[in-house]
């Protein structure tokens, strides 16, 4: 069947539409069209897949994300595990929640809301979220930005964790080491003032003998009462050990801090540590002023220098001095070693509550050099640490 001029007409202008008419001078372009096509579709399928994933790992993470609007209040975006953390039912129920209402203090989310537009970020907040049945959960809230083309505020994509087991956990601990903490200061007390009462005997019974053994026995009790009552005084330095948090402390200022009490005319120290925070127990002003002191009662130095440099991803603080150095390091950090064991048995374990290390690398006749090991992610730059929130 001969097409008819009308049929004819129609494919001549749709071939030139596409580029196939003879008369097109795009017809050359096709082969390039059909590749760009080709690689849209390539581009398409790529980006389906891409937010397959994302949506997958969305749903199926144990924490709570989502993505509420400034203005209204309301939630954009939830995944079911907010849904689970909060009480809801459904995504489309929470959503239909103002934002507001979420939390035990409803001032909360415009405070939260000034640190975004000043910081951008807001890292691990605690803040206390109520569930749908009235209920107060302890949660980690983290809070990012998404600005608008002006560069305003428009909406926030956060991530909550819901830490009141952790926070539950963590206060009995607390609570037991608080009680132990008085149990020690209590018995503490209590040998102390056994202590005093037979020093008070002896001196009596001292008085009343006059042979010679028998007062070079008595000098040797006496002796001992005397190392007892030094022990029991030194316990008590250390008796806080684990009571509080580690948190991360200036190194420069701890040093200065811990060895201001030192004799200075028994000892030069300097300090040259650059600027760095360690997270560690609160009682490493003891470690280092017990590392300090050792040097004046031990080493017969008279100088001690303590500088901090990366070696490989560890951060090494040494305490370096001039004495005679160590000539058996074997027991030095065991209960019981030798006359300065005790303290660095402490030393040790007050500075592997966090994991960080300490050992003696020095040479004997040179001087004694104390190592401190600071794994990674246990030390950073002072200039580089976070903002803190008001």
């Amino acid at each position: 069947m001969t097409p008819s001029d009308e049929e004819r007409r129609l494919k001549d202008l749709r071939d030139k539409i596409i580029g196939l008419g003879e008369t097109s001078h795009r017809k050359s372009y096709y082969p390039q069209l059909r590749e760009q096509i080709s690689d849209l579709h390539l581009a398409l399928a790529a980006l389906k897949e891409s937010e397959l994933r994302y949506r997958t790992l969305i749903e199926n993470v144990n924490i709570g994300i989502f993505r509420s609007d400034v203005a209204t209040g309301r939630l954009l975006q939830v995944n079911p595990a907010l849904c689970t953390m909060l009480g809801y039912a459904s995504e489309e129920e929470l959503m239909s929640t103002h934002v507001s209402s979420l939390y035990e203090d409803p001032g909360e989310r415009e405070r939260l809301l000034d640190l975004v537009r000043k910081e951008s970020r807001v890292r691990d907040r605690k803040v206390k979220v109520r569930r749908k049945d009235g209920t107060l959960i302890t949660s980690s809230m983290t809070l990012s930005a998404v600005n608008d083309g002006s560069g305003r505020l428009r909406m926030v994509d956060g991530v909550i964790e819901d830490i009141t087991e952790k926070e539950l956990k963590a206060e009995a601990l607390h609570q037991a080491n608080r009680k132990l903490n008085l149990l020690s200061s209590i018995t503490r007390h209590d040998i102390t003032n056994q202590l005093m009462v037979l020093e008070g005997y002896l001196t009596l019974l001292g008085e009343r003998i006059e042979g010679p053994g028998e007062l070079a026995l008595l000098r040797k009790v006496e002796a001992s009462a005397m190392a007892i009552e030094r022990h029991i005084a030194f316990t008590k330095d250390y008796q806080d050990i684990g009571i509080h948090a580690p948190q991360w402390t200036s190194l420069k200022d701890s040093l200065v801090r811990s060895l201001v009490t030192i004799d200075k005319t028994l000892l030069s120290v300097h300090i040259r540590v650059g600027g760095y925070e360690v997270f560690t127990d609160p009682m490493v002003d003891k470690v280092f002023y017990n590392l300090a002191s050792n040097v004046i009662k031990h080493s017969k130095a008279t100088t001690l220098d303590i500088t901090a440099r990366k070696e490989g991803d560890h951060l090494l603080i040494a305490f370096q001095d001039n004495g005679v150095g160590v000539k058996d390091r074997s027991k030095l950090f065991t209960r019981g070693g030798p006359a300065s064991g005790y303290g660095l048995f402490l030393s040790k374990e007050v500075l592997g509550i966090t994991g960080i290390g300490i050992r003696e690398t020095g040479t004997p006749g040179q001087g004694a050099r104390f190592e401190i090991v600071v794994p990674p992610g246990l030390y950073r730059p002072y200039e580089h640490r976070p903002k803190a929130a008001p």
